[in-house]
């Protein structure tokens, strides 16, 4: 039978079958049931003080404040169990704010130490089966293990990780959403909190994770799951940009309507006043003319981002295309200093199945912002390789490269760093590589120019024709068969 000074608990505690007391603030004893007396070896019906040594005095110290902040929290105290004996508690308690008093369960030491050595080879042998990362921390906040799968995700070794404290974890991985507090103030209040962190992988990609935390109450133990979110944030992502493409192109038609008919007839009035106006006015009219052209340019964009149109797609040498772009920028490249180059590598005149005006308006694009992007002039090269069924295509300038939030908003419509940009360009660019099922990649180093490298696949047939070529090529050259291995 429980007996408590205060009659109000012992309805409470005559449920509770776990070793628990109810302290105030001085650590005297209002409230305690059978089993923690017991444990502790006390009287009961008398309101005793807890006896600790001098360093769980300082502990118990430092608790009080800490549970009187986060109204809950864990502490390790000797406690005094006979007349010459201590023995070391973990003690997870509850303030009650109201009342000005502590909830207290307790468990030994040796007890929490026995139930991990226990169970141990049960728990730790099954961690690395987990499909996410796993880590164990006690109520300490020492981290106790962690699975494989959690190693490879903070990207370090079990020793340098086990025995430190669960904060490591923020040193690991960037709290991108400022939640680290409310996060370590859920743990301590209802046991189990959550909570978005971000990394960087050993190819310098951000990756996105979930922390998952839960305490167990059978093992005195907190579980940490970690969730890899890469994929479906970067999906997220392609999602919200591709609405954003939508919205634009919901716009661009009302837009085209609303701006090309009065820009019509400023255009023919312009024309009109170049006939009776003197060289002096002349000059006002070219800025008009010439900010008008501005306007068309950004329209066509516009409308060429809006809702797809059904496209003739044809065999097209991906080679003929860049020879177009570079004859058609020759003039615009030396007025900035700047000489374009095609370098082929191992490229074998492939074709793929494209729309060559729409390919052709990609790289416009592309060696028009390495032109801008070239102050001192340069060489920009368009360089084309053949890798696994794919043409590649690179446009590499000698700009300024690229910082890192240039390079997150690269695709981003109406992003730009330009003072006259659309910020449309570039949008335009990934919109006619996924149109043709291919992929782009952007490197770039500040100082040093970008690279903008675009893959697009070959046609079938053109794949099968380059190796019944490079076949008929092999048997007609006798040099190569001297490289015929003999059989």
């Amino acid at each position: 039978m429980v007996k408590t000074v205060r009659p109000i608990f012992r309805k409470l505690f005559q449920t509770v079958k776990d070793p628990v007391l109810i302290l105030n603030t001085s650590c005297q004893i209002e409230s305690v049931n059978d089993f923690a007396a017991q444990m502790l070896n006390i009287d009961q019906s008398s309101r005793q003080q807890l006896e600790m040594d001098e360093i769980s005095k300082l502990r118990w110290k430092g608790y009080l404040e800490k549970i009187k902040s986060n109204l809950g929290g864990f502490c390790n105290l000797n406690l005094k169990i006979d007349e010459n004996q201590f023995q070391e508690f973990r003690m997870m308690g509850y303030y009650h704010e109201k009342k000005d008093l502590i909830f207290v369960r307790i468990s030994p030491q040796s007890e929490t130490n026995s139930i991990l050595q226990s169970n141990s080879i049960d728990i730790y042998s099954m961690l690395n089966d987990v499909s996410h990362g796993l880590l164990l921390t006690d109520l300490d906040g020492e981290i106790v293990d962690a699975n494989a799968l959690a190693l490879q995700y903070i990207q370090c070794e079990k020793s340098q990780i086990v025995q430190r404290q669960h904060e490591v974890l923020f040193e690991l991985f960037t709290d991108y959403e400022y939640s680290k507090l409310q996060y370590f103030a859920n743990v301590l209040n209802t046991g189990q909190a959550s909570i978005n962190v971000s990394g960087v992988n050993e190819n310098g990609q951000i990756t996105y994770y979930q922390l998952d935390s839960k305490f167990n109450y059978n093992m005195n133990l907190i579980v940490t799951t970690i969730t890899d979110q890469t994929e479906k944030i970067l999906l997220k992502q392609q999602l919200d940009q591709q609405e954003s493409l939508n919205s634009i192109g919901q716009m661009a038609a009302s837009i085209a309507h609303e701006i090309r008919n009065p820009m019509t007839s400023l255009k023919g009035f312009v024309d009109l006043l170049r006939l009776n106006t003197n060289d002096e006015n002349q000059n006002y009219l070219n800025v008009m003319d010439s900010e008008l052209q501005r306007m068309e340019t950004i329209l066509t964009e516009l409308l060429y981002l809006s809702k797809p149109k059904e496209r003739f797609y044809e065999e097209t040498s991906i080679r003929q295309v860049v020879q177009e772009v570079i004859e058609l920028m020759i003039p615009h490249a030396m007025n900035h200093n700047i000489m374009l180059k095609m370098v082929d590598c191992n490229y074998y005149h492939m074709h793929i199945m494209g729309n060559h005006n729409r390919l052709k308006q990609m790289l416009i694009n592309l060696v028009k912002n390495a032109i801008e992007v070239m102050g001192n002039g340069g060489v920009i090269k368009i360089k084309l390789e053949s890798h696994d069924g794919c043409v590649e295509v690179s446009v590499i300038d000698e700009g300024r490269g690229l910082s890192d939030m240039e390079m997150n908003h690269l695709f981003t419509p109406f992003f730009t760093t330009k003072s006259t940009g659309t910020g449309l360009g570039l949008a335009l660019v990934k919109k006619v590589v996924e149109e043709h099922n291919g992929f782009i990649n952007v490197e770039s180093s500040m100082g040093l120019g970008t690279t903008f490298r675009i893959s697009l696949p070959v046609c079938e047939s053109q794949y099968i024709r380059h190796e019944e070529d490079e076949s008929i090529e092999l048997w007609m050259n006798p040099k190569s068969l001297n490289r015929i291995p003999v059989v």
